[in-house]
């Protein structure tokens, strides 16, 4: 069985509801995450996604047969 401080330093190396609810649980006071700003992107950023994505026929269709 872990020790307490084990549970804290292990809940203390992530930033998870279960980290902080693991954090709250030991007595250990932990702020909440401040809201992530949503990361903005280049939509050249994703040329040639749809081409990736294409379903040009199954996989299946050369099968031994």
């Amino acid at each position: 069985m872990l020790a307490k401080a084990d549970l804290v330093r292990i809940a203390l190396r992530y930033d998870t509801s279960m980290s902080r609810a693991m954090l709250r649980a030991c007595g250990v006071f932990a702020r909440e995450p401040w809201p992530k700003e949503p990361v903005k992107v280049s939509v050249d950023r994703y040329d040639g996604m749809r081409a990736c994505f294409a379903n040009f026929g199954s996989p299946m269709d050369g099968r031994a047969g």
